[in-house]
């Protein structure tokens, strides 16, 4: 725990020692002093904003780049998240930028803002510039939760990726005509080492170590399995699988070399525990893509990019265990489950469904509850022939069902709005926020 906390404070340090060494190198440039006649208070403002977009850009491909010395470490959901609100901080650094520079330069020249504004894009190098700012707000706009629910998956994906482009024209900009740059050596090498630093990850984690990995192990399709109406199984086999480091709970982002399926790459949550002989993923249908997975082929050959997340059962600190899973947010739980058996830990399972045959793996479930440490208890909330527990997982269900609930750590898997519902109430039964475990990850 203390190597964990220490790994954070360091990359929180670097986090936030970069934007005060950017503003420092533009501090001690002589040409951006504020005594200097040619210019005000408008025009450095905007410069500082431009800088500090730049960075935060930069910051965006990390946090998306599933860079594993980061990830190891906050997990690819809070990254995730932090993703989307520095987003938002991109956005309005990038509007300040071109605004308080035409403010600035209109005043110096007395000359009006719009007029300003239209001579700026006569200059060389700012066409690059307003590409790189459309782009950049058209990927943040369509990233608002609101109208990202209303959009095509597929769509927003592809729109996601001319982030590269507007990253490119942005450095293309800053080169050009940035005074920064233009009279300061240090400035631009500077620039160049985060660029290089930023891509090489990129490239890295995000590229060659899944094609390396994939390469090694030549994952394949061995066969699928329907689970249930809407959820089947991809079982997975490849070269030297038992080479194949994870821990129960853990996802891998997967792309399927199909006809319909390569362009794309999904999480999905590892279903079964390490067995050297293969890893499985269960999947409901949700979208386009995961309705073509049943369809998929044995042989289909698979890139597999992981293992990701700290969705393990290294973060336990009681002696009991309590898992909450709420329609496929069984399958890391499932995962764990041997493990915790094999620990000789008291586990409780509280899966709930809607009906009775929407929950998946209930058989190997069932077999796991002849362990005298493993008990599970199915809750239907619209299931009228269910005789079983009823309604949904709330505060007094865990405490009938789970009546030393505080005691134990909670890993909990499910839909967001149960996650929340449900975190809540474990927190109202007494328990610490440190005894609850999830990752609320998604795309």
């Amino acid at each position: 725990m203390k190597s964990v906390f220490l790994k954070k404070f360091l990359l929180y340090c670097v986090l936030f020692l970069n934007p005060l060494v950017i503003l420092w190198l533009w501090y001690t440039n002589e040409q951006l002093r504020f005594e200097d006649y040619n210019t005000n208070i408008f025009m450095e403002a905007g410069r500082i904003a431009g800088l500090l977009a730049v960075y935060c850009a930069l910051f965006q491909l990390i946090l998306i780049g599933r860079v594993k010395w980061i990830e190891s470490v906050f997990g690819l959901d809070r990254l995730t998240r932090i993703h989307k609100w520095n987003g938002y901080s991109l956005a309005l650094l990038l509007v300040a930028h071109p605004v308080f520079l035409s403010i600035g330069y209109g005043q110096r020249d007395f000359i009006s803002f719009s007029e300003q504004f239209t001579e700026f894009l006569s200059w060389e190098g700012v066409a690059a510039a307003a590409g790189a700012l459309a782009l950049f707000v058209a990927v943040i706009m369509l990233s608002i939760t609101v109208v990202k629910r209303k959009m095509n998956y597929e769509i927003w994906y592809y729109i996601h990726l001319t982030t590269y482009c507007a990253i490119l024209l942005a450095f293309e900009h800053q080169l050009e005509t940035g005074s920064d740059f233009t009279s300061n050596t240090l400035f631009k090498n500077y620039w160049y080492a985060l660029y290089g630093f930023v891509f090489l990850n990129l490239i890295f984690f995000r590229f060659s170590r899944p094609l390396y990995h994939s390469a090694r192990h030549r994952f394949k399709v061995d066969k699928v399995v329907r689970e249930t109406n809407d959820v089947v199984s991809v079982y997975i086999t490849g070269r030297n699988i038992d080479r194949f480091c994870f821990e129960p709970g853990q996802f891998v982002i997967v792309r399927f070399m199909s006809k319909k399926c390569w362009i794309q790459a999904h999480p999905f949550s590892l279903s079964c525990e390490p067995n050297g002989n293969f890893v499985r993923l269960t999947i409901k249908r949700a979208g386009d893509f995961t309705a073509q997975v049943s369809s998929i082929n044995p042989g289909t050959s698979v890139i597999i990019d992981g293992p990701h997340g700290i969705f393990t059962l290294r973060r336990v600190i009681k002696e009991k265990t309590l898992l909450i899973a709420g329609g496929i947010g069984i399958t890391p739980l499932r995962a764990m489950i041997p493990q915790l058996i094999n620990r000789k830990k008291d586990t409780i399972l509280l899966y709930a469904n809607r009906q009775h045959k929407d929950a998946a793996l209930t058989e190997e479930l069932a077999s796991f509850t002849k362990n005298g440490h493993f008990k599970t208890h199915f809750i239907m909330s619209s299931d009228t022939s269910w005789t079983g527990e009823k309604g949904h997982i709330d505060r007094d269900k865990i405490l009938r069902l789970a009546p030393d609930a505080a005691e134990r750590d909670v890993y909990l898997c499910g839909p967001p709005g149960m996650m929340t519902a449900t975190r809540k109430a474990l927190l109202q039964i007494g328990l610490k926020p440190a005894q609850i475990h999830y990752e609320n990850f998604s795309f």
